[in-house]
């Protein structure tokens, strides 16, 4: 899907690591990691939920940790396009719920409802991309989250784990990352 040579629209380099937080992610930005002969037409950035759920951080910090970031590339790389990804919905209830039920629920003490958190974050992200041309929103919630009985879940099929996409999840997201960054480099070539 990311490769033009096995037959994908787009080429593309996947830098991330697993179970990684912003403050990792500026350090090494910071530190070399970025090379100067990198020089992607479009950056693509997911980072935060690991900030949520290893660190406990507040929503104002995670999204600082996010702009952190994205203002680090956009001082290394001020000619390309950066496509912020918003947080992607998790869950740690097993039944892939979002919020837990309003009646008091046992089980309800074991998990964390994570989703209002991270849709702050998430419409915060939305709102600067809407006022910086080199900033791009991309929203994968309609792709993950589906609604059942007006209780929003996420179905296992998507994400077993309600982490990590499972492989029908990633084939569904990489189809509207590629159609999202096709739309920016057609774009960028009209404007040329």
């Amino acid at each position: 899907m990311f490769q033009k040579g096995k037959g994908g629209e787009v080429e593309a380099l996947a830098l991330g690591i697993s179970g990684d937080v912003a403050p990792n992610l500026l350090w090494r930005i910071q530190n070399g990691e970025m090379p100067d002969n990198l020089n992607p037409k479009v950056w693509w950035v997911l980072i935060g939920t690991n900030d949520f759920g290893k660190h406990k951080c507040s929503e104002e910090i995670v999204l600082m940790g996010i702009l952190r970031v994205v203002e680090e590339i956009m001082h290394h790389k001020p000619d390309a396009t950066i496509v912020i990804n918003g947080i992607l919905p998790r869950s740690s209830r097993p039944d892939g719920k979002l919020v837990g039920d309003d009646k008091n629920n046992d089980d309800d003490d074991k998990v964390i409802d994570f989703w209002p958190a991270i849709q702050a974050v998430n419409e915060n992200l939305q709102k600067i991309c809407e006022k910086h041309d080199q900033l791009e929103y991309f929203d994968a919630d309609s792709i993950f989250i589906k609604e059942k009985r007006s209780k929003k879940y996420i179905p296992s099929a998507l994400m077993k784990d309600r982490l990590h996409p499972t492989a029908l999840g990633h084939k569904i997201w990489g189809e509207a990352i590629v159609k999202k960054l096709s739309e920016i480099l057609n774009r960028d070539k009209k404007e040329r």
